[in-house]
């Protein structure tokens, strides 16, 4: 472990061409993707990155993750972000996000990790690894809606999507926010037309990995601070394991 520490991380993105949608917009994907970097920079920093952890024969499994955005960056414009590890709690360990935009907050994200043993297949307690020399005394930004995210039974609106090679991360399980984008893919053409995803809330059961056959659904769910919300689930159809659950929120374009 390094003793010259730097307990928080900011970085900032300038929106690329091939980042936004149709509208000008980045995808709330997008978002997901920068905050998955910033964890991963920000661990390796710190001495308990991918290549520290394996050396103790553990690997980091991002267990859920919860981002709320006031607006979207569109191209050409900068996105900063900022993180820090937010503190350990049983057989996960937090980390939380602000993401700027010139002096504004304009969105906040917060992230639960499980330190999985390799050996085992089972977590063990972050503060192994992870204890409070690398935590800063900061306030959480933002706190997981609920305790767990309320199961969809039965989706209506749902999508078949077949697991690709070019899907799977480093660890060889399909990427976190790959499953972010099948969650969406079930949502009807029409609704986002005039709507724009602006928040999510997902939990990771398990892996999935290329060439799984995956059936993603998804239904309206009841407002929430003034937004619609869906439910979603990601089930794989070989033996019906639930990979994620999600609720999103969505504001008007």
């Amino acid at each position: 472990m390094t003793t010259n520490l730097n307990l928080t991380l900011e970085h900032t993105y300038n929106i690329r061409s091939y980042e936004p949608q149709t509208d000008g917009r980045v995808s709330i994907s997008t978002v997901c993707n920068h905050l998955q970097d910033m964890a991963s920079c920000h661990a390796d920093k710190m001495g308990f990155g991918y290549h520290d952890l394996g050396k103790s024969g553990h690997l980091w499994l991002l267990a859920r993750l919860h981002v709320m955005m006031d607006t979207l960056p569109g191209y050409g414009e900068k996105a900063r972000v900022l993180t820090w590890p937010s503190g350990n709690e049983r057989l996960v360990a937090n980390r939380d996000f602000l993401i700027h935009q010139d002096q504004d907050i304009i969105g906040k994200a917060t992230t639960s990790w499980v330190t999985m043993n390799i050996e085992t297949h089972k977590p063990d307690k972050p503060d192994i690894l992870l204890d409070n020399r690398f935590i800063p005394d900061r306030e959480r930004v933002l706190i997981f809606p609920t305790r767990a995210i309320q199961r969809l039974k039965q989706g209506q609106h749902t999508t078949t999507i077949t697991a690709r090679r070019s899907d799977l991360d480093i660890n060889g399980h399909v990427n976190n926010v790959r499953y972010v984008e099948y969650c969406l893919e079930s949502v009807p053409e029409a609704w986002l037309t005039e709507n724009r995803c602006i928040g999510l809330d997902i939990q990771f059961r398990t892996e999935a990995f290329a060439g799984d056959e995956l059936l993603s659904a998804c239904t309206g769910s009841e407002p929430d601070s003034g937004r619609d919300t869906f439910l979603h689930t990601l089930i794989r159809e070989s033996d019906n394991a639930e990979i994620v659950r999600m609720r999103s929120w969505w504001d008007k374009r």
